[in-house]
């Protein structure tokens, strides 16, 4: 049997958990020896000793998890410092985030980031790989290991930037009750878990286990009005550089009461229009929550009615069996989930927009009084742009339902320890609409028989009997179904392959196939813009097939040097087409290898190394989706085809001739590549003494061919390099023609990431106590991405809001202190990110002005401070069994530091993926164990 030394322990602690919570000075204290298993670990196909391995592995364990406080596998991942670049709960909001929360190495990406549950895939959440952790119960995670590093040699395209692997729990355990209750020091946000799992049978004994656990999330909303840094987006502040008082605003000029575009001929024949909003001619001021910007509009300040978090209501149940296939020396097993969740969002009122006819009475009563004869004569439309505030707010109801099942058996044949399952996974998800949005046939007999009247009535003022007719025009149910499933077979196995004086060389060899199905269907009660100023829903399947083969072999040198090469050659099919019959794309396929080493020259000194290639294919609507409707820009622009761009007389400039967000479409690129990947790491772990250790990781991952698409901001900005990208969407509800971005993914991108990861800990006994104490984190010292459209154009958004509209943090950083003493633990813990410049606004993008009468547009780039948050928690072991906490997170109320970004979800005055807004929160929490 294989003997493990004090020693050897240590480095296997380190290298396997580098950023583990609570390593504790007892490994003076152990056996001299103790008996071990090889055991398979993330990153490697091998069954080995973990002190063996050759890649950076960081384990967080349950208590690792406990002492943060977090309710959420979401909320553990995202807070780690390797983690940037990922979805946030908050993009739910207004963002398109549609309830996924994901995960996204080094800032590589989320597509980039494969994650695994006990080793193996699950159904991801998109047409691609990307996995939503929230449909993971956290209850039931025994362990999460992050291999920093990528891994397609081993598990196939999606592994670039690294691995996330969550091994849950099984066997026998006793039976566990666990309660959780968080409250914000400030209103909304309150959070309620509790989950319960027991564990039967021992394997050894009685030739079967079971292990089951339920838990269930209760998540307040917390709304933008709950918090004075996020109520508004009209935001007042100082020019940072000369002190002039500014105002920034991302307002729609879709506001309440409506205002009114007239499109006329001049007397020359060109087309002009004039905007009016009969509120403010008839008052004189725009009414409470609008801006007057003075060409004739009020702007709604729709920050006012949206909501920084999402409500969240989850349910989770996690099974996990074994059993004894006779004295074979096999064992079936089998693992079992069920994850329903359901975040219901509410973002700003439905900005609709409807045609006004000449011979209308609500047109001669509200709008012909204020135009110009030639404006009347020339009349060629009118359209109303209304913010429905009095139907409430758009409610979302993003609803998943992801199961999972997995079957197998595992044994040992001809000195080769196998390992093979079969595997159904499936993630449903309905959005349904819970209130808000108009049905267009019997809005508009509403307003053709005058029993609705939006134009003299400020929110709160419309009469009873008027709102009673606006909510019956509004439809409630299922908008549309997206549907992914994945079906799998995969075996793998690892024996001793021949001997060399430093020992046995190892070879690990595997394959694994699957089918994927995505599809997307709509709801053909509202399919065909039924719903007022809304377009017919695209509905697509898709299907394909993949498969991979892949060796690894592990050759010890000398007694101290090993070397681990490994190679992996896949193959993925063009789409099938499973609504219209057909394909789309081709196939694709690749082989890449790597090549990984450890050499321990000293007994407290280890140095390891990786370099590898990696391949990933594009998303199945990233190649076959048509083009369809993608909503509206999260940013309002004066219109790009301008003058001052030199595209007043280009053939689309007709279709845009105010400021406003731009209409957006999306689709698809038959033709699109796969990307390939190069990444090296290299590493060194030191342990001088039992109380002391640190270890660092210098890792690089570049992307070529990658997979992009203009961003809005982009597009917006720099209308004559992206003119091919402007097109026209014509809209039902008012017949008219708008002017329209495409967002199209594109194969020529370029992406470098490069950092290091470190960890020291310190432990030593203070008193009666021990102490332990952590720094942790991530440098990223080169980032940088070609410009969207380009292959040569080089730009960063190293701590700069980049075009890519999000920032790529240079430091991020972790810190804990733990003191154990008797039956108390407390745990200090800190988590910093730097600052960085923000958004940039400049003259013509006019988002910022002068806070005076003449409003003049200014050039303005904030510098973001850092932001630094402390937690505390203290666990009280009461008696047997029964352990208590109370937290406090964010002890010191910080209040996220101001930002002007005005793209992604609807939030202003903050960006809500790099800073909490929920203020210092109070917990309070029992585990009773059986």
């Amino acid at each position: 049997m294989l003997k493990e030394t004090i020693l050897s322990r240590s480095v296997r602690v380190i290298c396997a958990g580098g950023l583990a919570l609570g390593m504790h000075a007892a490994f003076a204290q152990e056996a001299a020896e103790q008996p071990i298993q090889r055991v398979e670990i993330t990153g490697s196909s091998i069954k080995r000793i973990a002190a063996e391995a050759s890649l950076p592995v960081q384990t967080f364990s349950q208590k690792d998890i406990q002492r943060t406080g977090v309710t959420s596998v979401t909320d553990f991942i995202q807070q780690l410092p390797v983690m940037q670049g990922f979805t946030a709960s908050s993009d739910s909001v207004g963002g398109g985030g549609g309830g996924l929360t994901t995960a996204s190495i080094h800032g590589v990406g989320e597509s980039y980031t494969l994650v695994l549950v006990n080793g193996r895939r699950i159904a991801p959440a998109t047409s691609g790989t990307t996995i939503d952790i929230s449909t993971i119960p956290l209850a039931a995670v025994e362990r999460i290991e992050v291999l920093t590093d990528g891994a397609s040699a081993l598990y196939g395209a999606d592994a670039i930037a690294g691995v996330v692997n969550f091994i849950m729990k099984k066997g026998a355990a006793p039976l566990t009750i666990d309660a959780k209750y968080s409250r914000p020091q400030h209103p909304g946000g309150k959070d309620r878990t509790v989950s319960i799992s027991k564990g039967f049978g021992d394997y050894e004994n009685d030739g079967y286990s079971l292990f089951m656990s339920y838990s269930h999330q209760d998540s307040d909303r917390l709304k933008a009005s709950q918090r004075d840094f996020a109520k508004t987006g009209i935001i007042n502040f100082n020019d940072p550089k000369t002190g002039t008082p500014l105002q920034f605003f991302n307002g729609s000029s879709r506001s309440i009461p409506p205002n009114v575009t007239v499109g006329y001929l001049n007397a020359s024949g060109t087309k002009k229009s004039v905007s009016v909003n009969p509120y403010l001619k008839i008052n004189g001021k725009c009414p409470a929550a609008h801006v007057d910007l003075g060409d004739g509009q009020c702007y709604f300040d729709y920050t006012s009615s949206v909501e920084i978090a999402p409500e969240v209501k989850r349910d989770g149940f996690w099974a996990s069996g074994s059993l004894k296939l006779g004295n074979s020396g096999w064992k079936a097993f089998s693992d079992i989930s069920y994850n329903k969740s359901d975040i219901y969002a509410t973002i700003a009122p439905y900005p609709a927009e409807f045609s006004l006819a000449k011979s209308s009475p609500l047109f001669a009563k509200y709008v012909q009084p204020y135009l110009t004869a030639e404006q009347l004569n020339g009349m060629t439309s009118a359209t109303v742009k209304y913010r429905l505030q009095d139907l409430g707010g758009r409610a979302y109801d993003y609803q998943s339902k992801a199961s999972n099942i997995v079957a197998g058996v595992e044994g040992n044949a001809a000195g080769w320890d196998i390992n093979s399952a079969l595997i159904y996974s499936r993630n449903k998800q309905p959005q349904n609409y819970l209130g808000g949005f108009p049905l267009a046939d019997k809005f508009d007999a509403a307003i053709a028989s005058g029993k609705l009247d939006p134009f003299p009535y400020a929110l709160g003022e419309m009469p009873s009997d008027m709102q009673d007719v606006l909510r019956s025009t509004q439809y409630v149910g299922n908008y549309n179904t997206t549907d992914i499933k994945v079906y799998g077979w995969d075996m793998h196995g690892s024996r001793e392959a021949f001997s060399l004086p430093a020992g046995p060389a190892m070879l690990g060899v595997g394959v694994d196939i699957r089918k994927t199905k995505f599809s997307q269907r709509a709801n053909q009660a509202v399919a065909h813009s039924e719903i007022l100023f809304d377009d017919n829903q695209p509905e697509y399947a898709f299907s394909r097939k993949s498969g991979g083969l892949f060796g690894e072999l592990e050759t010890p040198i000398t007694k101290d040097w090993s070397v681990t090469t490994s190679a992996r050659y896949d193959r993925v099919t063009k789409l099938s087409d499973d609504l219209n019959g057909g394909k789309v794309g081709d196939d694709q396929s690749a082989g890449t290898f790597k090549v990984s080493t450890r050499w321990q020259p000293t007994k407290s000194m280890v140095f390891r190394g990786a370099y590898g290639t990696g391949f990933k294919v594009a998303s199945m609507t990233q190649i076959g989706q048509p083009l369809a409707d993608f909503g509206v820009t999260g940013g309002t622009y004066n219109c790009p085809l301008s003058a001052a761009n030199g595209l007043q007389n280009h053939p689309l400039a007709q279709y845009c001739d105010t400021r406003g967000q731009l209409e957006v479409f999306q689709g698809g690129n038959s033709g699109l590549k796969p990307e390939k990947s190069r990444q090296w790491t290299l590493g060194a772990v030191f342990e001088p003494t039992s109380n002391f250790s640190a270890k660092v990781d210098l890792w690089s991952v570049e992307i070529r061919d990658a997979v992009t698409s203009v961003s809005e901001d982009l597009i917006a900005t720099n209308p004559n390099k992206y003119i091919d990208l402007y097109t026209v969407k014509h809209k039902a509800s008012t017949g008219l023609d708008t002017l329209a971005i495409k967002l199209l993914p594109i194969n020529i991108g370029r992406q470098e990431n490069k950092g290091v990861d470190y960890d020291f800990q310190f432990r030593e006994k203070v008193w009666e106590g021990k102490l332990t104490a952590r720094l942790a984190g991530t440098y990223i010292y080169h980032s940088k991405y070609t410009t969207p459209g380009t292959d040569d154009s080089w730009e960063s958004s190293l701590n700069v809001y980049g075009s890519d509209n999000a920032v790529q943090f240079r430091n991020v950083i972790a810190t804990s202190l733990t003191y154990d003493i008797g039956r108390f633990t407390h745990n200090l813990t800190g988590n910093f990110r730097n600052g960085y410049k923000d958004k940039h606004h400049d003259v013509e993008n006019c988002a910022v002005n002068t806070n005076d009468a003449n409003q003049d547009c200014v050039d303005v780039q904030l510098d973001v401070p850092s932001y630094t948050t402390f937690d505390w928690q203290t666990t009280f072991r009461a008696i047997k069994g029964l352990d208590l906490t109370f937290g406090v997170k964010n002890l010191t109320d910080r209040n996220p530091p101001l930002s002007l970004r005005n793209t992604g979800s609807h939030q202003l005055g903050y960006d809500p993926r790099y800073a909490s807004p929920i203020g210092r929160t109070y917990y309070v929490g029992a585990t009773y164990k059986y």
